[in-house]
């Protein structure tokens, strides 16, 4: 069982770096300067303007033949609605449309009404849709995906070389039963990670805690041996909240899968039929009877006290406690607090960031789903192959590096200007107006369609300064870094019809059991007695159908 799991660690997510865009849920915003920004380079900016190449025979020294433009209708969520036209919007349409060899409309709808279902679950449900929709896996989409409106992309994306960057944990989360009925919009995949004091580590003595041994010794130390020097007992060394998916994060790091896993026989197995799991319930279980997690004592506020999310400002900024586990910009918007308040030195962070803890397994880090719903292709007006690579080409193009300055930051001269380091400097206010730009929203919307997945040879030309302090670089290191150390869903594909209708009752008992397990408030025994009962309520049947769901895509 083990030797499985220890393959999680060896499998290497290919993907270039991935950021977060505006928002993570269906109706997030679409602010244009929220979007991902790739690496930055020095290289002189390129046209947006300029028109695609044409390639040349190898053998001929003939142009090779290029299609006609495609003319597409592309349906997505915007808070400006875009019936105001201006020309800066005329332009960006325009020079997009010359770029990707496309002959584009595009239909805006308000973000407020664009995901109900008296619009696109409408639209859906009688066929009724554009060549291009953004689309989450309601259960909608999906029946619609599966009664054949929308296009399996899976056995094409490989084809174009920003596509085939998408990262395989983010495929598995984008696909259904199998197959990918669209393309995933990249969120950060390596987001998770920890957090911790390091004065109150130097304090102390105490080295990096690279594994669990030293990682729950400095949880120890930061509870009880006063970290702070102030001579009073009233610390803690593990902050958390009532957020439960901090014990997922945590279960990583012991080889429990990511939710549905591979066993020996090569099939799928849920997370808490493995004996890893046990093992990591049982650590959790032992730092909360040493108290070094915020149990109520010391006038520390019980975590189940602690509304979700709140820990790192109830908690962590206060100075109450020196470790967070969670999403790592949470983490870093604690060292970002005590720089802004003076306590710390932006060169000489107080408070430091780590993607996850060995505990002898290697690096293992659990993943977000690396995406915010899916660029889907209907298959209404694209109805041949030959079409559908002619859709996938402009998907992919306008991942290109010359695109997405476009979206993102214009023309220079117009909406930006270089600086002294190469970098772009947006322009605002007045000094938009003093250039000659109409409106400061021509790039509204146009944001949501990229799936910012770039290929290296396609960066961008010029882009806005890297992150500079000390935190925010190792932050965006540590989402590059631990991409190859994301552990995948193996079930994330696979969608169990019973479990559609009986999930949140399976749910809940894994998640009461095991709290009560961590909390001391149960015994072994009993917590197994609460698996079983998972088992028999329908965790038996749900792996049947997963397992056959799963055997039928290979």
């Amino acid at each position: 069982m083990k030797k499985s799991f220890k393959k999680l660690a060896a499998l290497v997510l290919a993907g270039t770096m991935v950021f977060s865009l505006c928002a993570c849920g269906e109706k997030g915003g679409n602010d244009a300067t929220n979007t991902p920004a790739a690496e930055a380079t020095k290289a002189p900016a390129a046209e947006a303007t300029k028109a695609p190449e044409k390639t040349e025979d190898p053998k001929t020294d003939t142009p090779a033949p290029t299609l006609a433009p495609i003319k597409l209708t592309i349906s997505l969520p915007s808070a400006e609605e875009h019936l105001e036209a201006n020309a800066e919007y005329d332009q960006a349409r325009a020079e997009l449309n010359e770029y990707l060899n496309a002959d584009i409309t595009w239909e805006w709808i308000s973000d407020s009404v664009y995901y109900d279902d008296e619009h696109l679950g409408l639209k859906m449900s009688t066929g009724d849709v554009a060549d291009v929709v953004i689309s989450g896996k309601s259960a909608t989409f999906l029946k619609a995906a599966e009664e054949g409106l929308f296009w399996d992309i899976a056995p094409y994306i490989d084809e174009f070389p920003n596509l085939a960057t998408i990262p395989q944990a983010t495929r598995e989360n984008a696909s259904h039963n199998g197959k990918m009925y669209g393309l995933p919009r990249s969120r950060t995949l390596a987001r998770n990670g920890l957090g911790y004091r390091v004065d109150w580590l130097n304090n102390l003595g105490l080295a990096e805690p690279t594994d669990w041994d030293s990682f729950a010794d400095m949880l120890y130390k930061f509870t009880y041996n006063d970290p702070d020097g102030n001579g009073v007992d009233d610390t803690c060394g593990l902050a958390i909240d009532s957020w439960s998916g901090v014990w997922n994060i945590m279960m990583t790091w012991f080889g429990v899968p990511n939710e549905w896993g591979i066993d020996a026989n090569g099939e799928l197995i849920y997370k808490v039929m493995t004996p890893e799991y046990k093992t990591a319930i049982k650590a959790f279980r032992e730092l909360y009877e040493q108290g070094v997690i915020n149990n109520g004592s010391n006038g520390i506020p019980d975590f189940l006290e602690v509304g979700p999310g709140k820990a790192r400002d109830t908690l962590l900024r206060t100075g109450l406690c020196g470790c967070g586990v969670q999403v790592l910009d949470d983490q870093r918007k604690v060292e970002t607090y005590f720089e802004s308040e003076g306590l710390a030195d932006p060169d000489e962070p107080i408070y430091t960031l780590q993607g996850a803890v060995d505990t002898g397994l290697g690096i293992l880090c659990y993943p977000t789903t690396g995406m915010n719903n899916l660029i889907a292709i209907s298959t209404v007006n694209i109805k041949t192959e030959e079409q559908l690579k002619q859709v996938l080409s402009v998907l992919d193009k306008i991942n290109d590096g010359v695109a997405l300055n476009l979206i993102e930051y214009g023309w220079e001269g117009k909406t930006y200007e270089l600086d002294e380091n190469g970098y772009i400097s947006l322009f605002q206010g007045d000094d938009l107006t003093a250039h000659g730009v109409t409106s400061t929203r021509w790039n509204y919307g146009f944001n949501q369609v990229p799936a910012y997945f770039t290929a290296e040879s396609n960066a961008r030309p010029v882009t806005v300064a890297p992150a500079s302090t000390v935190v925010t670089k190792l932050e965006q290191e540590l989402y590059a870094k631990n991409i190859q150390y994301c552990v995948p869903n193996y079930g994330a594909s696979y969608s169990s019809q019973y479990y559609a209708y009986n999930g949140a009752d399976l749910d809940k008992i894994i998640n009461e059991a095991q709290q009560a397990f961590i909390r001391g408030e149960i015994d072994e025994a009993a917590f197994d007695a609460e698996i079983q009962r998972w088992f028999t309520a329908g965790g038996y049947v749900v792996t049947n159908e997963m397992n056959e769901l799963y055997k039928k895509s290979k």
